[in-house]
């Protein structure tokens, strides 16, 4: 679980500008927050929407970050490293049994993976991904626009697993209205069609799901998915 110890600072959003800035109305004035998210965020940029920033720590550029928007499906997070934060809290590891958290980022060749966790001495390898886009029957996709990055590391994940190393392909809803989720194959065929392959070659493709609010995060279960 996530818990946000110092709390959030509501207010209104005015807008988000060359993908790392967002203007943001407070109580005490207009301030500018980073925004750790380079996709689109398709759904969560109306303006005027009831969002949450917090206070960075001493020697950052600007002096907040945006983690919070309020849609009409539910609260998101915007904050992209929150997925791997939760998933990183060895107490969310009950769905993989008798795996133990061993390194955050651990580097294979020329590639991070996200998590490496550890069961009865063998490796496991972890790629976990945001997912925020979320329609009005509350299915989720995945990835909001084209990227061949997390093509990439789809496609890794594969070579990998058919060297019969186990790895897994985490879908993290960071939206609480989304109750399912699946690849946006219409945004981007190409993560889809790995994500099919992967499936098939072994890798182990999961959705989770997350209730949000602005005092935490926290993982709700595994959600369905279609591939």
């Amino acid at each position: 679980m996530i818990r946000f110890f110092e709390p959030l600072i509501e207010g209104r959003l005015i807008r988000r500008y060359k993908r790392f800035f967002a203007d943001i109305e407070t109580a005490e004035g207009l301030v500018t927050a980073h925004c750790a998210n380079t996709g689109r965020m398709t759904g969560l940029l109306s303006e005027n929407s009831r969002v949450w920033i917090r206070r960075q720590r001493p020697g950052k550029k600007l002096l907040f970050a945006w983690e919070l928007v309020e849609t009409s499906k539910g609260l998101a997070c915007v904050n992209t490293s929150r997925a791997n934060q939760l998933m990183a809290d060895t107490d969310l590891f009950q769905w993989i049994e008798g795996a133990i958290m061993l390194r955050k980022e651990p580097r294979i060749g020329k590639h991070r993976f996200d998590l490496e966790l550890e069961r009865e001495n063998r490796s496991i390898l972890v790629e976990i991904k945001s997912v925020t886009l979320c329609e009005a029957d509350g299915q989720g996709l995945f990835p909001d626009s084209p990227s061949e990055r997390a093509v990439k590391h789809v496609k890794l994940l594969t070579d990998i697993a058919k060297s019969g190393l186990e790895t897994y392909l985490l879908l993290v809803a960071m939206h609480s209205g989304i109750s399912r989720i699946k690849p946006h194959a219409i945004m981007d065929i190409d993560f889809a069609r790995a994500c099919h392959v992967a499936k098939h070659e072994g890798v182990q493709i999961r959705a989770i799901g997350t209730e949000i609010t602005p005092k935490y995060i926290k993982m709700s279960g595994v959600i369905p998915l279609s591939i």
